[in-house]
């Protein structure tokens, strides 16, 4: 019989959900999912900052960083759609009505930013959407039959 480590997260029964959330973030960011994000990042910022009013980071920078959070989260949520490897070449929609929740969110977002330009409490609620998106990908929610 081999011995069970106590640095092993599977020999505390304790540990295993907290360990199992934290195998499942990893799982869901693969090498070409982190390049992605760091690929669409800047040009949803570009394209976010653009919609809402042009740059402005003298003036507002409070509502910059926020503009900049919400790209980075709606870049992380449209990076979940690629395949995992090994998967083939079609997206990962997983859940159909979850993949359309988190994609309309990346949207709304947009439309947030538009709709006040350098505004904080909408950079703040458009940030709110985005995350919310993002969560929405990367749990499974009770309702999803996967």
């Amino acid at each position: 019989m081999r011995s069970i480590s106590e640095t092993d997260p599977s020999a505390n029964p304790a540990a295993p959900a907290a360990h199992r959330r934290y195998a499942n973030a990893q799982a869901a960011r693969p090498l070409r999912r982190r390049l992605a994000v760091a690929l669409i990042a800047p040009v949803l910022l570009a394209l976010m900052v653009a919609v809402s009013g042009g740059w402005a980071p003298a003036t507002s920078p409070g509502w910059t960083v926020l503009v900049a959070g919400v790209a980075l989260a709606c870049a992380t949520t449209l990076a979940t759609y690629l395949p995992r490897p090994g998967a083939g070449l079609g997206p990962d929609l997983g859940c159909t009505s979850c993949a359309a929740v988190a994609g309309v969110t990346v949207l709304a977002s947009f439309g947030l930013l538009n709709s006040a330009p350098h505004d904080v409490s909408t950079a703040v609620l458009a940030l709110g959407v985005s995350v919310f998106g993002l969560v929405q990908r990367l749990d499974n929610p009770s309702t999803c039959p996967a």
